[in-house]
């Protein structure tokens, strides 16, 4: 690669925007070289020590072997004894069996180790590596439902090719990290450290985007940035930026040829963002799907619509999930109410069952995983946040049309607190809020009350799934104090006994996650304390009436 770059030096000025980006490229390209031939010679300079900290000798390949001055350097290297007893090394070595996992310098580093390439486009901070961890072992894999090791890569492949995607990236992940610090009731200085750095990260993220998008040969890749970042944003309960970058985004797809010139990944990012903006401002979504995109994803008539029967994929060891995936989702199907909902709420529950029994398995069996399996969650929520059911004349009210709604928001609810994770973010409030307020309705009639009466069980699930997923949130001790009382009249007395009727619906035991468990242990408290002191009266009514005789 040349240190110099020839132009055309009467096309030089201020107006030339193509050549001004050329040479943009250039500067950036040559530093990232420099630092990483520096990196490099630290790297090389640093082997000796980390040879002498292996377990096993450390075998020099063929070209170091025959390398012109071997000799000298490590004689200068002050190495004599091993460069004598390498022949005697090297024989003991080849009689030891191969031990996985041992490293060296010719293995990939890992990831508790240095960057030693400074592959960055920009200097790291301890918090900015911080950030970054969380980036790869939480924020990514808990974005993505499925195939979260390539979503990873690919990102990041992102990242290497637009420094300002690399910002946005750790933005994301910083914003992320805040938000389970807090829930998690981290030291407030850390906490407030982390937040002056996540600021200021995002105010560097933001310069740097506004300079890309004063050229107007905007590329693909800007696209997905803006759209990125309108993504963050609406999951981190920010609808001012979210109404700014969507009318950026808006002009940047007309720019790029609409939305029919976009590449599926993209597209799958664009759509997941105007979802989670149609939740945070509660309207539908404003990009219409293409035919092209939704032909793409390669198993959505096997998942949604086939009868493939997916729980054959799993062996005996998960013989008991297998049965509880078996019944998911057969108590809609078998309620009295069932038939008088509308054909596409049906739907909506089919499919949603579906899509449920198929992210189980394979979580557990990774090799039926395609690349665009997680654009069947995307599909299943749009269509979802899309539809509308208005209320219908309290005349013509019934369990059926009063549940619409509810079922509705639930779905939804489920779908990103237990396939994408985002109950820590500030969006889940705003997908809680409809849902309580559906609940709460009077007019045209009291529409907890008749639920309660007509379909108890499913009104248990449709309050727990909001108790878990308001956990953190504004409404939650709303659930809890509801979830009390039905439960005493549901006469529910363990989890289990819980969890049978949450698993008939759509409810299913993730490792790790005990948000069930622990919103139980919040109803049943309650419960217990009333239970003993009703119990305690009635003794002491007994008590009395017994000595009066």
């Amino acid at each position: 690669m040349t240190d110099f770059l020839f132009i055309d030096y009467q096309n030089d000025s201020r107006q030339n925007r193509s050549l001004k980006k050329q040479k943009y490229g250039f500067v950036q390209r040559t530093s990232h070289r420099k630092q990483r031939l520096v990196a490099i010679g630290r790297l090389k300079s640093s082997t000796l020590v980390l040879r002498q900290r292996l377990p096993l000798p450390y075998i020099p390949s063929e070209i170091e072997r025959t390398e012109p001055g071997r000799a000298e350097k490590i004689e200068q290297d002050g190495s004599e004894s091993s460069a004598a007893t390498a022949g005697t090394d090297t024989q003991q070595f080849k009689q030891i069996i191969p031990v996985a996992g041992i490293g060296s310098p010719k293995t990939l580093l890992g990831d508790g180790f240095i960057d030693p390439f400074s592959s960055s486009a920009f200097p790291m901070t301890e918090f900015m590596n911080s950030f970054f961890h969380q980036l790869r072992h939480f924020t990514i894999p808990g974005s993505y439902p499925l195939d979260k090791s390539r979503m990873s890569v690919w990102w990041w492949q992102q990242g290497l090719s637009q420094p300002v995607i690399q910002l946005a990236l750790l933005v994301s992940a910083a914003g992320h990290q805040n938000a389970m610090n807090s829930l998690n009731n981290t030291a407030s200085g850390h906490l407030q450290q982390s937040v002056r750095e996540h600021l200021r990260l995002q105010g560097n993220m933001i310069g740097m985007l506004n300079g890309l998008l004063r050229d107007t040969a905007a590329a693909k890749s800007t696209v997905l940035i803006v759209g990125s970042l309108r993504a963050i944003e609406a999951i981190q309960g920010n609808v001012e930026a979210v109404v700014a970058h969507t009318k950026g985004l808006e002009v940047l797809i007309q720019l790029n040829g609409g939305l029919e010139a976009m590449d599926h990944m993209i597209l799958s990012k664009l759509y997941h963002g105007d979802i989670m903006r149609a939740a945070l401002t509660n309207t539908p979504p404003t990009l219409p799907l293409t035919a092209t995109w939704r032909s793409e994803i390669r198993q959505e008539t096997e998942v949604f619509y086939s009868t493939r029967n997916f729980m054959t994929y799993l062996d005996e060891r998960y013989r008991k999930t297998a049965f509880q995936l078996y019944v998911l989702g057969t108590s809609f199907f078998a309620a009295p109410w069932y038939e008088g909902l509308e054909d596409s709420m049906k739907n909506f529950l089919h499919l949603s069952q579906r899509s449920i029994q198929y992210y189980e398995v394979a979580c557990l069996r990774p090799s039926i995983i395609l690349p665009t399996d997680n654009d069947l969650f995307v599909l299943l929520e749009y269509q979802l946040i899309s539809i509308r059911y208005p209320q219908k004349p309290a005349a013509s009210c019934t369990i059926s049309t009063l549940l619409h709604e509810p079922l509705r928001l639930t779905l939804f609810i489920y779908l990103n607190m237990c396939v994408w994770r985002f109950q820590v973010f500030p969006v889940m409030q705003y997908m809680v809020n409809p849902l309580l307020q559906s609940l709460s309705s009077t007019a045209p009639v009291p529409t907890l009350e008749r639920i309660k009466q007509g379909a108890p069980d499913v009104l248990f699930w449709i309050l727990f799934m909001g108790g878990m997923a308001s956990r953190g949130h504004e409404g939650h001790s709303w659930f809890v104090a509801q979830l009390v009382e039905l439960t005493l009249d549901l006469g529910i007395r363990d989890w289990f006994g819980a969890r049978e009727i949450l698993g008939g619906f759509l409810f299913s035991d993730q490792p790790g996650q005990l948000g069930g468990e622990e919103l139980w242990e919040q109803v049943i408290r309650p419960e217990q304390l009333r239970l003993l002191s009703t119990s305690d009266t009635e003794c002491g009514l007994r008590s009395c009436q017994y000595q009066t005789h």
